[in-house]
């Protein structure tokens, strides 16, 4: 179970909301005076937890984009907290993330060997609890991506082996296969074998995916299954594949693994790419998509990145 941290909430707490935290960091951090100390406290609050940056970075951005600069200091305090509130929605975080079983941070995958010779690998940013013994084989992702790898099976009888999200369930019928849960909706994609799919509110109606083969559902409705892209399960191997993908959704999936605002903007993100990034080294990987395509790479401080196209 994980150690919960300063930035939940529960009801009745007088503790700050993270986007309010992140406000008065902003404002903290563009005195004209920061003492070392202050510069050590700021840069702790950031280990805390990757989603820490990514709160400063949107409110920075927005408070940059509306503040004159000679107007930024203590007394834009209020106006702060009032689009960090707006915020807090985007970026609180429930109880059942923080206490989950098995939680990765930015950039971060990690390689879980289960009891009877299953593995899982969950991707960064990802949360799941783990309910695995003689008489169930259940993992509820909470958050993000998982790539299942169910062991063969044996003589002995074992309880099926099911993914679950907030949308519905996955239960394998053979060996490897992807639950990916977004803030719209799950998908599966079937790597091997067969997997069952079925939304929450119809669990008696499910859809077979074969190997190849991939769906997204929502808690009220399942999708036509689809051919699953190509290299699904390369992130598990912390590379990413693309073959004339457009820059946009490259962008998109480096923002998984990238503390911090990520950008592009609506022509570049036209751009196709093909190639292979490293998912565990996102600046090399914007680096090869700099090279690779004509695009500038703008950097703002250590935590605001805007990709446009070159001149």
């Amino acid at each position: 179970m994980t150690e919960t941290t300063q930035t939940d909430q529960t009801a009745g707490s007088n503790v700050p909301s993270l986007s309010e935290q992140a406000a008065e960091w902003a404002v903290c951090m563009s005195g004209k005076h920061v003492s070392p100390q202050q510069q050590a406290d700021f840069k702790a609050w950031l280990a805390q937890d990757s989603r820490h940056g990514e709160a400063y970075a949107q409110v920075e951005t927005l408070w940059h984009s509306i503040t004159p600069k000679k107007h930024r200091n203590n007394s834009t305090i209020k106006s702060l907290l009032g689009i960090a509130l707006l915020l807090g929605c985007l970026y609180g975080l429930p109880f059942s993330v923080w206490l989950a079983d098995e939680r990765t941070g930015t950039g971060e995958i990690r390689h879980i060997t289960l009891n009877d010779g299953s593995r899982v690998t969950l991707d960064s940013n990802s949360a799941a609890d783990i309910a695995y013994d003689s008489h169930q084989r259940r993992i509820f992702l909470h958050r993000g991506r998982i790539l299942a790898y169910v062991a063969p099976e044996s003589s002995i009888k074992r309880p099926p082996f099911i993914v679950e999200t907030r949308d519905g369930s996955a239960q394998a019928l053979g060996t490897r296969f992807i639950v990916n849960r977004t803030g719209t909706g799950s998908t599966v994609t079937v790597l091997e074998s067969q997997v069952t799919v079925a939304n929450r509110s119809r669990p008696h109606r499910f859809v077979t995916l074969q190997a190849g083969q991939s769906i997204r559902f929502g808690s009220e409705e399942l999708q036509q299954p689809v051919a699953a892209p190509s290299f699904a399960a390369s992130w598990a191997q912390a590379r990413l594949i693309y073959q004339n993908t457009p820059l946009g959704k490259v962008v998109h999936d480096l923002t998984r693994y990238r503390s911090g605002y990520l950008g592009v903007n609506e022509q570049a993100a036209q751009l196709h790419f093909t190639g292979v990034l490293p998912a565990d080294a996102p600046e090399e990987a914007l680096n090869i998509l700099k090279n690779a395509l004509p695009v500038s790479i703008t950097r703002y401080g250590d935590w605001i990145v805007r990709i446009e196209t070159s001149n």
